[in-house]
């Protein structure tokens, strides 16, 4: 384990980035690397497709070379004038929910896959902050399928993969921390994550239930993810017990009076009354 810095900016441990790489290694994208095509940054893959015969027999892979665009979306296409098609939806809402057909919500579960394909990229490249902004644009997508007219069993075919967007948003939000030195903030935001994803498989339990193969594990896979990373984090980079979890490790004791101190300090720190 090598000693931790005390403050400013940080380093990944090699052990956090081979966890990492691991991670965010989606076997049917090969990342190439970067490339810079008539002034503009790509990202260039290689994409495994199966190859099926006429009967839907699994023929052969077939691999393909393909370029997604750093920033904006992956295509790079406006679609509608808008930088994306969650942009423009947006702009159609009104008051009342955004009914959308089916030729619509298609094109929004595409365009979903993109920014998650480059989300995996993000995090390989080590580019947090657009890792951050494109699982936000998924959420995104998610709330504005949840607040639409369309089938209730549609909607649940964005939102339950809400766990999955929450750990990588909350994954790319602390490494940030970490590599600004915020150590606090960022095993803070790891732990509400978990107590997040874990609170959300509880409301949603039967809907699981009813998944098959993975799908039905997602809550269980998402917050075992977090832990190893927070374990691993400990070991390499000295992150600490956050004030919350503190808080509710005392009250699971039933340690009251340690329970107000830690709130007492935990409120201080929020309002910056911290010396």
């Amino acid at each position: 384990m090598s000693e931790p810095e005390v403050s400013g900016e940080r380093e990944l441990a090699a052990p956090v980035k081979a966890f990492l790489a691991q991670l965010y290694r989606d076997p049917r994208y090969l990342l190439v690397g970067t490339l810079t095509r008539f002034g503009e940054e790509k990202i260039s893959f290689i994409e495994s497709c199966a190859v099926f015969s006429a009967a839907g027999e699994v023929q052969g892979q077939l691999l393909l070379n393909r370029e997604y665009a750093r920033r904006g979306r992956p295509d790079g296409e406006r679609p509608y004038g808008y930088h994306s098609l969650l942009d423009y939806y947006l702009s159609r809402q009104t008051n009342g929910a955004l009914a959308l057909d089916e030729d619509e919500v298609a094109a929004l579960r595409e365009e979903s896959w993109q920014y998650y394909v480059r989300r995996n990229f993000d995090f390989q490249l080590g580019d947090y902050a657009q890792a951050r902004e494109d699982a936000e644009h998924n959420l995104g997508i998610l709330n504005l399928a949840e607040h639409s007219e369309i089938a209730e069993e549609t909607k649940w075919g964005f939102l339950r993969w809400w766990p999955w967007i929450e750990r990588d948003r909350a994954v790319a939000q602390a490494l940030l921390d970490l590599l600004e030195g915020d150590l606090e903030q960022a095993a803070t935001e790891l732990y509400r994550v978990g107590r997040h994803i874990q609170q959300y498989g509880a409301r949603h339990a039967e809907r699981y239930q009813e998944e098959e193969g993975d799908n039905r594990s997602i809550c269980e896979a998402m917050e075992e993810h977090v832990s190893a990373l927070v374990e691993l984090l400990r070991q390499e980079q000295g992150l600490p017990v956050c004030l919350e979890e503190k808080i509710d490790q005392a009250a699971a004791q039933g340690d009251e009076e340690e329970v107000g101190r830690l709130r007492a300090e935990l409120i201080r720190r929020t309002i910056g009354d911290e010396p």
